[in-house]
């Protein structure tokens, strides 16, 4: 009980870390619901703002989303180095609470769900830019990967809300969208609000433009402490050491060592796309309905957000203990291999017992929500260095949204009421998962409980090289 108890003090201490995030948490509690809008939604013909309207004309509005969110990101990165952070982040709350009140009003019309889609993919790219910058660089090491798998946590739940409310509209209970809107609102005021008296400057930001005194401060804020520690010193002679080396540098994502950490995130990116998308997430829904007997009104959505929010409640807890890179290639390797089991048992049509299948659907839920949709966002904020850091992760977070744009508008008018499909996408998505794993295990660093300087050399492999965050940086740290 005393580890236990020691780790809960701890992260109360340093409580202050995961609340300067609330602005950004809520808005990908809102845009993720906009995320299960598009892949996750299996009632679409039955949503208002669909009828009477081509099927291409559906699926331009579907995907301007992401569309959008790639603008977003560009706008995160030309802005993120210029301007602090609790002002950039009232501006993805203002753009969010903005398309939340136009699918209050008006859920029912396409072009105003267009705008509403434009306006949050704008904010959802911004704030998953900013989210692993700002928070990789205020967390303390034993709370970081906690901390940033709180992004992709908040995605999968905004998305598996709105795929539990989707099935409302098949027999005219609710509006999704209208709900959606609503439920965003309470989101985006209660992270604007939070935002407003809990958001801290990150102190890499501060020391970069030479106001040291504001940095000690804000780590005291951050960390709960009166005076300057002994620890704070330390880190900010280490965040002084890091900044001075990557100076030295370029700017240019495809030098210094940055196209090895660029490759691995992007493909730890594609492995969470490859596990969660709209081909696949149909499939599984489909089948999880006809599992349960439940094809009139589905309730495989409702069952998977259970299962999403246990098990990944239970990866925050322990991400920081057990690591990012054996979490990784588990859950990749998992995943891979119960897509190709169930595909070839598909493609091969074979029959299988109904309480089988539905064991083998949930323990695909269990293991791709071990790892496979976190710890990318997690190495998101840990590989890359200052200089390049911005530029990196908006590349690697468009590689995601191009490949989801791509999926999606290729499976659109795809009919998964049939399983004579489900064979062949789950295999597609399965066997290069397996091909992934392989290479997350050749080739990813174990950067757990490593500062945000060491995480970025061991992803680089220049300079000196680290292992589990017990090696201490070569510099003149306080003794």
């Amino acid at each position: 009980m005393g580890g236990c108890g020691a780790w809960l003090e701890m992260t109360q201490k340093n409580k202050p870390q995961s609340n300067t995030l609330a602005a950004g948490a809520m808005t990908l509690l809102t845009s993720g619901m906009m995320v299960g809008s598009t892949i996750f939604n299996m009632d679409l013909r039955y949503q208002a703002w669909t009828f009477d309207h081509s099927e291409g004309t559906v699926l331009a509005v579907s995907i301007i989303f992401y569309v959008a969110a790639v603008v977003g990101t560009l706008a995160g990165y030309l802005l993120v180095d210029r301007y602090e952070k609790k002002p950039l982040s009232k501006v993805y709350m203002v753009l969010a609470v903005v398309a939340c009140v136009l699918l209050v009003a008006k859920p029912d019309h396409i072009i105003v769900v267009a705008f509403a889609r434009v306006l949050l993919g704008l904010a959802h790219g911004m704030a998953y830019l900013i989210f692993p910058i700002h928070g990789g660089e205020t967390s303390i090491k034993e709370l970081r990967g906690m901390n940033m798998a709180g992004i992709s946590y908040c995605l999968m739940i905004g998305a598996l809300t709105f795929g539990s409310i989707s099935p409302g509209a098949t027999f005219g209970w609710m509006d999704p969208n209208r709900l959606m809107g609503i439920l965003g609102l309470v989101f985006a005021i209660l992270g604007g609000l939070l935002a407003q008296f809990l958001t801290y400057e990150s102190p890499v930001f501060l020391l970069q433009r030479g106001r040291d005194a504001e940095a000690v401060t804000s780590m005291m804020k951050l960390r709960n402490e009166s005076t300057e520690t002994w620890d704070i010193r330390n880190d900010l002679t280490e965040f002084k050491t890091m900044l001075t080396e990557d100076e030295l540098g370029s700017r240019s994502i495809l030098k210094d060592g940055n196209i090895r950490p660029l490759v691995l995130i992007s493909l730890c990116k594609i492995a969470s796309v490859l596990s969660f998308n709209m081909a696949l997430n149909l499939v599984r829904l489909r089948l999880l309905d006809q599992l349960f007997g439940m094809e009139q009104y589905s309730m495989a959505a409702v069952v998977i957000l259970l299962f999403r929010i246990v098990m990944g409640t239970t990866i925050l807890f322990i991400i920081d203990r057990f690591g990012r890179r054996a979490t990784m290639v588990t859950s990749t390797v998992g995943s891979g291999f119960i897509l190709v089991v169930l595909g070839t048992i598909y493609l091969a049509n074979y029959s299988f017992n109904r309480d089988v299948g539905i064991a083998i659907m949930l323990a695909y839920e269990i293991v791709a929500s071990a790892g496979i949709t976190f710890v990318p966002d997690v190495y998101s904020s840990e590989a890359f260095s200052t200089k390049k850091k911005a530029a990196s992760i908006g590349v690697v977070n468009t590689v995601e949204n191009l490949l989801q744009i791509l999926i999606t508008c290729i499976v659109f008018s795809w009919d998964f009421v049939s399983t004579y499909r489900y064979g062949g996408v789950m295999m597609t998505f399965g066997i290069p998962l397996i091909v992934l794993a392989v290479i997350f295990y050749m080739f990813l660093p174990e950067t757990t409980k490593m500062t945000i300087r060491q995480s970025r050399n061991e992803f680089a492999k220049r300079g000196e090289i680290v292992f589990g965050g017990t090696k201490k940086p070569m510099n003149n740290l306080n003794e």
